[in-house]
């Protein structure tokens, strides 16, 4: 979690950045994806050719990018696409 005006640690958020490079796909949940530097992770993780998904409750900068969107509670998508996860 991070919040409005929080300072991140240096060595956390490049380990971050690292992560958010090297993956496959990208996870941003229940976040409006307006505060930097974390919504910045995404814009990493595309550019790395990942697959980003969006799991907030209202729309986001970042849905008109997004491999795969869900506007939705938390507690309603994220048991389903977890279950979708390991089926596949």
């Amino acid at each position: 979690t991070v919040m409005f005006g929080e300072q991140l640690d240096p060595d956390v958020l490049e380990a971050s950045v690292a992560a958010a490079a090297d993956c496959d796909q990208f996870w941003a949940i229940g976040s409006t994806l307006q505060v930097h530097p974390a919504a910045g992770l995404c814009d990493v993780a595309l550019q790395a050719g990942a697959e980003l998904v969006v799991v907030n409750g209202s729309e986001t900068a970042y849905d008109d990018v997004a491999h795969r969107v869900i506007h939705d509670s938390i507690s309603n998508a994220l048991p389903a696409l977890l279950m979708e996860l390991m089926l596949s």
